[in-house]
């Protein structure tokens, strides 16, 4: 699990390598943040695992993750149940796995 702060709100989501968005969240939290008054005009797809595409709400926010801020999506739709980290916010960081130890550690970029 993967600690972020949106909005000054704490979220705890899992690392999914396969997702290439920034952040998935349920919608009712999305709605909560106030995210549906600054849509994105892009449109996103979210394959699900039944093989179903649904089209997402999507905004483009400030995320801080590893003591850093990256601009990256938040996106949900009514189908969505977990909270999920992508490729997208991790883009920046040096991320490496320990899977013995089920450890997750993001170094952030030289400035």
């Amino acid at each position: 699990m993967l600690t972020l702060s949106v909005e000054g709100f704490s979220i705890e989501a899992a690392v999914d390598t396969g997702f290439d968005g920034g952040v998935l969240i349920p919608f009712p939290l999305f709605s909560s943040l106030g995210l549906m008054k600054t849509l994105s005009e892009d449109e996103f797809h979210l394959g699900l695992p039944d093989s179903r595409k649904v089209s997402l709400y999507s905004s483009r926010r400030v995320i801080r993750v590893g003591g850093m801020d990256v601009e990256a999506y938040i996106h949900s739709s009514s189908e969505v149940r977990r909270k999920v980290v992508g490729r997208e916010l991790l883009g920046p960081f040096t991320t490496t796995l320990d899977g013995r130890k089920e450890e997750l550690t993001l170094e952030a970029p030289p400035h």
